[in-house]
């Protein structure tokens, strides 16, 4: 039997005792380029995923790109800490390095069934849960209305740790653990691999351990015993040879094209979603043009409830702009009979005025539990001067049971607070209140910034696609095909020393 389509090998190799201290250092130029990389991966598995789906084949630039990209993941996962496998850095290529101790390939799959795209996705779900089982380390749920959140350490996250003071103390790596977290990586490659559609073999459910790809006992029969293998059609063409590195200057623009086009996917993503807030706003405004919150029950045994201070620089230019625009409208209810009082005034005056008393300050709107999110502030409990006798307010009402405050924002300069108090100034307070603001119709601004954004997307795709395809079929490439695989449970290889000298035996330890 032959090995499965997707190659994940590493030899072993002999890390130092506390580099692994510094290497989330050492890893942060990789996660860079690395995210970037990811963003035109995602991207560039979408239009592989329709140029399956109408035509059958994986396009070759993609491809490339997109095994180049698990590649060099694979490779600073096995310097980092994903298996803490060597200490020597790793690459900054797509394409594959014989010399480095982890590699990664996957045999072209020629024409893949055209159905593919729409169940891939779904048949790695099992795959998915099993891993996530084995790699993940939290998970959250919903108590009493609350988001519960809990964590701990995972398999793998206490493996490497493991290995890592293992390291620290005895200079040894224990094989056992290494050939385990070569497994997992290894597993998680052939999905990820299966979900990209650069395998349309599914997934083996095995934790296929060790460095060395080993013998697929579920694999095809081996060339030459007269049976095709069924995932790859009888006539697909061979690989093309790889075509002439370009030149400097060339490969400068095309990783600028894949850069600039990430950016613009990146810009576009936050143009349309802004396009979509100002649209779900404009479909809550009533017929007057106000856009209204939900209600909020607001209740304190203090003689004020405050709102955190709100920075106003208001400009004619804007009303000249938008109209009648900015328009603040507060609506109350008193929960008893009760008269209440509300108001606007800066900061300052209101925090003279109830200096010494006790208050509270609305933090958040909603909080956890779906109320407000209060914030006392230290005093004394107690009545204070009616509010309506303050000469500060820049609006006010007051009144029983509903009453309804006015304020023309942007005609205001300074840090200012709204007040709910009653009209008496005692304490406990207990009210539902809503703020509507007046605003004009964001049709036009938000469909606009929608179709910009598509247009920015699309020349995004179309950047990423020209850089990622060129990077594939210059830089990308396959290495060499796999050997005769390895007993994985018997000695570690021989590791290649890169400065030339006689090859010597690096044992990963034992277990």
């Amino acid at each position: 039997m032959t090995a499965y389509s997707v190659h994940v090998r590493a030899r072993p190799d002999r890390p130092s005792r506390l580099l692994w201290l510094v290497k989330w250092l050492l890893l942060i130029p990789h996660l860079i380029v690395l995210a970037v990389l990811w963003i035109a991966f995602v991207a560039l598995t979408i239009v592989a995923y329709v140029a399956v789906l109408f035509t059958g084949r994986y396009p070759r630039g993609i491809y490339d790109f997109n095994v180049g990209v698990l590649r060099w993941s694979w490779r600073v996962g096995y310097y980092g800490y994903q298996v803490l496998g060597t200490d020597r850095y790793p690459p900054f290529k797509l394409g594959p390095d014989p010399d480095y101790p982890a590699d990664l390939w996957i045999d072209y799959p020629g024409r893949i069934p055209n159905y593919q795209p729409l169940v891939a996705w779904l048949l790695a779900l099992p795959h998915a849960l099993l891993f996530a089982a084995i790699a993940g380390s939290g998970y959250a749920v919903f108590r009493d209305g609350n988001l519960v959140t809990q964590s701990g350490l995972s398999l793998v996250t206490v493996a490497v740790l493991i290995a890592a003071v293992g390291l620290a103390f005895t200079g040894e790596y224990p094989r056992g653990l290494y050939n385990l977290l070569t497994g997992i990586a290894r597993w998680s490659m052939r999905v990820l691999a299966y979900v990209a559609l650069l395998t349309p073999r599914y997934p083996p459910f095995r934790l296929d351990q060790g460095g060395d790809e080993p013998v697929d006992p579920d694999g095809p029969p081996p060339p030459g015993s007269g049976t095709v293998a069924p995932w790859i059609s009888a006539s697909a063409p061979p690989a093309p040879p790889p075509p002439p590195r370009p030149g400097a200057g060339t490969t400068v623009a095309l990783v600028l094209s894949v850069v600039v086009g990430v950016v613009m996917m990146l810009g576009g993503a936050v143009i349309g979603f802004g396009g979509g807030v100002l649209l779900a706003v404009n479909s809550a405004r009533d017929a007057a043009g106000y856009a209204t919150s939900p209600d909020l029950t607001l209740t304190t045994p203090t003689a004020a409830v405050v709102s955190s201070d709100m920075t106003i620089q208001g400009d004619n230019r804007w009303r000249m702009r938008w109209g009648d625009f900015g328009t603040v409208r507060v609506t109350a209810a008193a929960q008893g009979q009760a008269p209440i009082f509300l108001g606007v005034a800066l900061a300052s005056d209101v925090d003279s005025w109830l200096s010494g008393t006790a208050r509270d300050e609305v933090t958040r709107a909603w909080g956890n539990a779906g109320g407000p999110a209060l914030r006392r502030i230290s005093g004394d409990i107690r009545s204070v001067s009616p509010p309506a006798a303050q000469s500060f307010w820049v609006s006010q009402a007051s009144g029983t049971g509903t009453v309804q405050l006015q304020w023309d924002a942007l005609t205001s300069n300074g840090r200012y607070v709204l007040v709910l108090a009653n009209a008496d100034g005692s304490p406990s307070v207990a009210a539902s209140s809503r703020i509507a603001v007046k605003v004009p119709s964001l049709v036009p601004v938000g469909s606009g910034l929608l179709v910009a954004a598509g247009v920015a997307i699309l020349i995004a795709f179309l950047l990423i696609y020209v850089g990622a395809a060129g990077l594939g079929r210059h830089h990308g490439g396959q290495s060499a095909p796999p050997t005769a695989p390895a007993d994985p449970t018997g000695p570690p290889p021989a590791v290649e020393p890169a400065s030339g000298s006689p090859a010597t035996t690096a044992p990963a330890g034992s277990s």
